[in-house]
């Protein structure tokens, strides 16, 4: 092999290669070789497999250009002149194009020793000033299946706390999500159990950019999108490289797993700034306060809704009650989300006080709640405003809000906009969170409602503000031209968000150390300005985890749960009867070391008749959770383990539109192993079958009843 490579080497530099002739890298993970004269990768092989990823007729391009007042990308397969040659250790492909623009566009690839991957990087040159939008790199289109049937194929997704798309061939693969936001860190892979590829960007910046997979005839595209800040210039180059890497099964698995994509990802990733400290130095220095890493049930509970005798009013005047019952129940303190304790309506913003209720109840309510050890919480829309909300429902008052004159007046000109500076408008008045303009981060405005509401909310004895509707720390671009950023990506967005999420939080724990901070899904450029973060680990079925074929992995748990830890979510929906949704929810929250959770929302429950075996399992949580597994739970470090020998069973997920239904096969007894930094290994086991099950664990017999948990250590 040393021979050919010399052999070819010689040939580039004598300039006599000729059509069909290839340019390869190629170590102990992956072997990657383009034409020598159009410049497309032509072979794309596992070196451990002998797996072919690229299908044979796959010739696509490497790049894809998008101008600003251009709507057609610009290929490397509409270069005029194309150079591939090898300088060093670096493979070149260097395109000359004439239309629309004369550019010249360079893609450099190199292999890094110490990891194995394959590293990429693009630049761009214009004679004139030009302003480009997006630009795609890589491009790397598979062919499928990827093995056999293709039933074993799947690619994960970063979206939210992650996800899997089962065998793409049959399954929809047109997805893409945008970073940050919906995309919680920079990874997308393609796997089966005995060969995998995962495309991650090592940026540290945080730069708008997509992460996109598209079908493509017998193919699938895995594809980077990095949207630019739409500034003119002659010269541009990407600041941090694209790597592919070959994965290889998961330390103590014999076969490849999306595990493997995520220990990958991990070794970059924890050395990055966001991850200086570990959950743990962070609590012991005071950074994060004590009390989330106590045992606590967080109870989602909507002041608007169902009393007792039916009837829909104000539920402010029973929330200490319903939180003691709930505390007894459990057994351990409750971190109460108050839900609907806006002045208008549930998500209607910016105009939040007097909360509902009156300021005075609700002041009384929350001294009271602390007085009995409890904490409490609630959710800020945002940076939306809601400019039209007319709506009735059976569990809550009806509702009319018009508040487009006001926004005429204060909230127009600071709006996400377009070029021409017309405020983008979403929703509609009679569904979800109404109709709605969003304040672009960048303003005095969004400081204003951001830091001015959650400094109220503290005033009003809230311990925990989350900044909801924010999904991931991304929002959508801004192109308004009086605006203090440039229009369109770039790192302005994330740069503007972090800024006031750091004064939310570093002006409460002024107030008051206690006080902490989260945002609705997680973001890894922002671990280091969060207290915890809102997770749906436990959701399968429904949003952020929707669609034929898709199931949800905690992918962002495996990789930086020690470094952070979140919330089991507002969508718990225990109750009085026996639902297996339900206990397997509560199972997904231990396992996967979330704080429990119980998610009433406007509904009337009982706590004291709340069915057996979902509060037998939220019991064994807290149990668990105040004996040994508790540092496991709250600062172990998940990694991957072997599937348990016990029965499958089937569950069918309803769609957020209430009608789709998507039934999914897991275990009978949902397992994570942890590990701390003192090499200690703590397996959690939780049982959300319907009937007993016994199973063997390190030559152990273990027999678990449904709801109920156990926890086993080793070395």
């Amino acid at each position: 092999m040393r021979n050919v490579a010399w052999l070819l080497l010689a040939l580039m530099t004598s300039g006599v290669l000729s059509a069909g002739e290839t340019v390869s890298l190629e170590n102990k993970s992956l072997c990657a070789r383009w034409d020598s004269q159009a410049g497309t990768l032509v072979s794309l092989k596992d070196v451990a497999s002998g797996r072919e990823w690229l299908g044979p007729a796959d010739k696509m391009p490497l790049y894809g250009i998008v101008l600003a007042d251009q709507a057609t990308a610009i290929a490397s397969a509409d270069a005029k002149e194309t150079d591939v040659r090898r300088e060093g250790g670096e493979v070149i492909v260097e395109c000359r194009h004439d239309k629309p623009l004369d550019l010249t566009v360079t893609c450099r690839f190199r292999l890094e020793e110490e990891s194995g991957q394959m590293l990429g990087r693009i630049g761009i040159r214009s004679p004139v000033p030009c302003r480009i939008a997006e630009v795609h790199f890589p491009r790397v289109t598979l062919g499928l299946p990827f093995s056999a049937s293709g039933e074993d194929d799947c690619l994960l997704w970063p979206e939210c706390d992650g996800t899997v798309l089962l065998n793409p061939s049959e399954n929809r693969a047109d997805r893409q999500f945008r970073y940050p936001g919906t995309a919680s860190l920079q990874m997308a892979a393609a796997f089966d159990k005995t060969a995998g590829l995962s495309l991650t960007a090592r940026d540290h910046l945080a730069h708008t950019k997509m992460f996109c997979t598209r079908r493509k005839g017998e193919a699938v595209e895995l594809s980077i999108t990095h949207v630019l800040p739409q500034t003119p210039l002659t010269e541009w180059e990407l600041g941090y490289d694209v790597a592919l890497a070959g994965l290889r099964p998961s330390s103590g698995l014999d076969r490849i797993t999306w595990e493997a994509a995520a220990d990958v990802y991990r070794k970059w990733a924890i050395e990055q700034s966001w991850c200086r400290q570990t959950m743990a130095e962070r609590v012991g220095g005071g950074d994060i306060p004590k009390w989330l890493t106590e045992p606590t049930l967080l109870l989602t509970f909507s002041l608007r809704g169902t009393l007792e005798d039916g009837t829909v009013g104000n539920r402010l005047p029973m929330l200490v009650d319903q939180v003691e019952r709930w505390s007894k129940v459990v057994g351990a303190p409750v971190t109460c989300l108050i839900i609907s304790w806006e002045k208008l309506d549930t998500w209607a913003t910016p105009d939040y006080f007097p909360p509902y209720g009156g300021e005075s109840e609700f002041l009384a309510a929350t001294r009271k709640l602390h007085q009995g050890g409890h904490h409490t919480m609630v959710f800020l829309s945002g940076l939306k405003w809601t400019l039209q909300k007319n709506m009735q429902a059976a569990d809550r008052p009806p509702v009319q809000i018009d508040q487009r004159a006001e926004f005429d007046r204060r909230g127009r000109a600071w709006a996400v906009s377009d070029a021409e500076g017309k405020a983008e408008i979403s929703g509609k008045a009679d569904a979800g969170v109404g109709e709605a303009a969003t304040i672009c981060p960048s303003t005095e405005l969004a400081r204003e409602i951001l830091v001015g509401t959650s400094r109220r909310c503290r005033e009003l004895g809230i311990d925990l503000v989350q900044v909801d509707q924010i999904v991931g720390g991304g929002m959508a671009l801004c192109y308004h031209p009086e605006h203090k950023h440039p229009p369109g990506g770039g790192t302005w967005c994330s740069e503007a968000l972090y800024r006031l999420f750091s004064e939310i939080r570093k002006e409460g724990k002024a107030s008051d150390p206690n006080f902490a901070f989260a945002i609705e899904e997680p973001g890894e450029f922002y671990l280091p300005v969060l207290d915890t973060y809102h997770a749906r680990d436990l959701h399968q079925g429904r949003w952020p985890r929707s669609g034929a074929g898709v199931l949800g992995v905690p992918l962002f748990t495996h990789v930086y749960h020690d470094f952070l830890s979140g919330y089991g979510s507002e969508g718990c929906y225990v109750s009085e009867r026996s639902s297996r949704l339900a206990v397997y929810q509560i199972g997904m929250n231990l396992v996967c070391g979330k704080i429990p959770a119980v998610a009433l929302w406007g509904r009337w429950c009982d706590p004291e008749k709340l069915d057996p075996i979902q509060l037998r399992l939220l019991r064994a949580h807290m149990e668990l959770w105040r004996g040994p597994a508790g540092e496991f739970l709250n600062f172990g470090q998940r990694v991957a383990s072997a599937d348990l020998d016990v029965p499958p069973m089937e569950m069918t997920f309803t769609e957020k539109d209430g009608k789709t239904r998507r039934t999914l096969t897991f275990p009978s007894v949902l397992h994570t192993a942890w590990k701390l930094p003192d090499g200690r290994k703590g397996t959690v086991f939780a049982c959300v079958g319907g009937e007993p099950v016994e199973f063997k664990f390190g030559g152990e017999q273990i027999r678990l009843e449904p709801g109920e948990a156990a926890f086993r250590t080793a070395r």
